[in-house]
């Protein structure tokens, strides 16, 4: 059962972009591992949403728009 983990800021995904990225990384895990089709249902991704304030990029407090 692989389990993908992936954290972005909040906010930052619509429900359509989290979907794809869901779809994506459940099709390379499968590819890569030469999944057969019935497992697939068994490949999980979770997106973590964190808040802008747990979050630094280049040594300083994350600010959206960068």
């Amino acid at each position: 059962m692989p389990l993908a983990k992936v954290y972005v800021p909040q906010g930052v995904l619509s429900a359509g972009q989290r979907n794809q990225i869901i779809a994506g990384i459940s099709e390379v895990i499968n590819s890569v591992e030469g999944r057969p089709d019935a497992s697939h249902k068994y490949t999980y991704v979770i997106i973590n949403e964190i808040p802008p304030s747990g979050w630094g990029v280049g040594g300083k407090p994350y600010a959206p728009g960068r």
